[in-house]
């Protein structure tokens, strides 16, 4: 009984830290970290209404927190600068089933993004950057 007991609260716990995830990047090797900037539109042109200040920004899914498989973030050394990665904007991440995901792109190595997707897509780069294929991750 006492170790189905501990067993609800190490659960508990995990839930607990789920609902506090963010994403955090940064671009001096570790030195400072900050949230990413959500963008300030979505790939349709409509206001986000995601700022920084108000404790929203863009979260990405890593490897960890992934049922779903989705493609984790992606950049080449071939082609400087661009990432790809899923991910959703608020407080924290998101990654309940029938959450708003899409997927974004980032030409200047992670200093702004664009939402080009509003689903989660799978990815990758050819030509030195030069291209980019995607497609539905479902």
């Amino acid at each position: 009984m006492e170790g189905e007991k501990a067993q609800r609260g190490k659960i508990e716990q995990l839930e607990s830290f789920n609902q506090k995830i963010k994403t955090y990047i940064t671009h001096n090797k570790g030195a400072s970290w900050e949230v990413i900037e959500a963008p300030e539109h979505d790939m349709r042109g409509k206001p986000t209404g995601c700022y920084t200040e108000d404790g929203c920004s863009l979260h990405l899914h890593m490897y960890t927190n992934n049922a779903e498989m989705y493609a984790p973030p992606y950049s080449q050394e071939s082609a400087i600068g661009i990432v790809m990665a899923v991910g959703s904007i608020g407080e924290k991440l998101d990654f309940e089933r029938g959450a708003r995901k899409g997927t974004f792109l980032s030409r200047d190595g992670g200093l702004s993004w664009s939402e080009i997707a509003k689903i989660p897509l799978i990815y990758e780069f050819g030509d030195h950057g030069g291209l980019l294929v995607a497609s539905p991750n479902v």
